[in-house]
């Protein structure tokens, strides 16, 4: 049994082992899908995570009139765009992370999620009560847990390492994307609906126009289920035999997996959850923070912001997956986790700064440059997970990293600034100030996580037969 700990690993091969390339496909006498295909389906992906992120996001605008119609505080709101996402979803994501890995067609079970999550947006636009949208928001929340486990699997067995990143980032603009075209189009929608006023439905009654928000957004994303249930399957990539033995591992063998590589998982799944509080926390807020402080109007906050996510969003994830690919190709197999330690560092002036200038301008402008900067790692982080995990735990070890960055980004992130807002300053306009204060705090500490999980992540690369050299990167 091979230990990695802060020792370098060396594998020792069997003499009746087979001859086999690192990440070679099992099957290799059956074809795998075309470069051309391979990328067909990232593209399609990349629509359902738009979608997704579109479902879950576009609830940042309606917030005052969410909270007028259903007479609910900031923390409230904070527990319904945050927390209700995730309450099942600690529960139901390593579970479909297992059904992913050990499953013979991951579209489908996209697919099923899908369907879930849509029709899960549109019902909070029947929402009457707190309880009601809550229980909506925690159905989305379980619908899009088969997304991450399910694309990251599929993406990592359709690529080789040095073109991993890329196609991750491809994928990864969905967040950035869906999130600006949430604003853009919600305000949009949100307009229109405002402009016709309140209707009257038949069965459902009086709708009024952040409702019909809900249905508009919720329910196109059903057309795009039917495409992902037809993915074609790729064939799943070995890992080395000294570093798992089998190809597929009970409950008891997983867990003693994860147990041999404590430091190297408990240092990536906590910096990167720690980043996603930071991320999703300042994105959840920052619209309500610019009408509130600047007095800008709800259509104004979402068309500004939504395209800042997208531009800056879009840019900074296609760059920061082509910078792993080019310092990979080039000998630097520990590119992804250098990257992740600079660019936590440098973002976070931009983060404490934006907030606290005097003009709506300024704060946009150094939130385009921290969105740029700062979406760089979230493919290289969702790609360096993959390069240090065999192709049958993928789905389980993404569904573990995702659950940590939903419950603790999602439901800390946005539910702490509000804390701090509502019961230390006691004011809803000092939201700037809670904004501020957060990355001030978890950057430095991020930062530092990742580079002590440097030798550890070097160890696993080497495990995994990924780390071709032997100086540091």
């Amino acid at each position: 049994m091979t230990v990695l700990d802060d020792a370098p690993v060396t594998r020792v091969i069997p003499d009746d082992e087979p001859a086999m390339k690192a990440g070679e496909p099992v099957g290799q006498a059956e074809k795998q899908p075309s470069s051309v295909y391979a990328w067909a389906v990232v593209i399609l992906l990349f629509v359902c995570y738009t979608i997704s992120a579109i479902d879950s996001r576009v609830m940042t605008l309606m917030v005052s009139d969410i909270r007028q119609d259903l007479k609910l505080d900031d923390f409230q709101i904070s527990l319904v765009q945050g927390f209700a996402t995730v309450l099942l979803v600690a529960v139901a994501a390593v579970p479909i992370g297992r059904i992913v890995d050990n499953g013979r067609n991951r579209g489908k079970l996209l697919a099923g999620g899908i369907v879930l999550w849509c029709l899960a947006t549109a019902a909070s636009g029947l929402s009457r009560t707190f309880g009601h949208l809550f229980g909506a928001r925690v159905a989305v929340g379980i619908g899009e847990s088969t997304l991450g486990p399910t694309a990251y699997s599929l993406i990592s067995d359709y690529f080789e390492p040095k073109r991993r990143a890329f196609a991750i980032s491809v994928f990864a603009l969905g967040y950035p994307v869906g999130g600006g075209l949430a604003l853009v189009i919600g305000a949009y929608v949100l307009q229109l609906a405002k402009a016709h006023g309140a209707v009257m439905v038949p069965i459902i009654g009086l709708v009024q126009p952040w409702q019909m928000v809900f249905f508009i957004v919720g329910l196109p994303g059903l057309l795009v289920a039917g495409l992902v249930a037809m993915i074609r399957e790729p064939k799943r990539h070995a890992a080395p035999t000294a570093v798992i033995g089998v190809e597929r591992l009970t409950l008891r063998e997983t867990g003693v997996f994860l147990a041999r590589r404590w430091k190297v998982y408990s240092s990536l799944i906590g910096s990167v959850s720690l980043l996603g509080m930071l991320a999703i926390g300042t994105a959840i807020w920052y619209p309500t923070f610019l009408i509130r402080t600047y007095g800008m109007s709800a259509t104004e906050a979402g068309y500004s912001f939504g395209i800042l996510m997208i531009v800056c969003g879009g840019l900074g994830n296609l760059t920061g997956g082509w910078f792993s690919g080019f310092f990979m190709r080039r000998g630097h197999p520990g590119a992804n986790l250098n990257i992740m330690i600079w660019v936590t560092l440098v973002k976070v002036a931009p983060l404490v700064v934006g907030p606290l200038m005097p003009t709506a301008g300024g704060a946009l402008l150094l939130m385009g440059v921290a969105t740029f900067i700062g979406q760089g790692t979230n493919s290289v982080a969702l790609a360096s997970l993959q390069d240090i995990t065999p192709s049958r735990l993928r789905g389980q070890m993404t569904a573990l990293m995702l659950m940590c960055v939903t419950t603790i980004g999602m439901a800390l992130g946005s539910s702490v600034i509000a804390a701090v807002t509502q019961f230390v300053f006691h004011d809803d306009n000092a939201l700037r100030y809670s904004l501020a204060i957060l990355p001030a705090i978890i950057g430095p500490l991020v930062a530092l996580m990742f580079f002590m999980a440097r030798r550890p992540y070097r160890n696993a690369m080497i495990e995994m037969g990924e780390w071709h050299e032997k100086k540091k990167a």
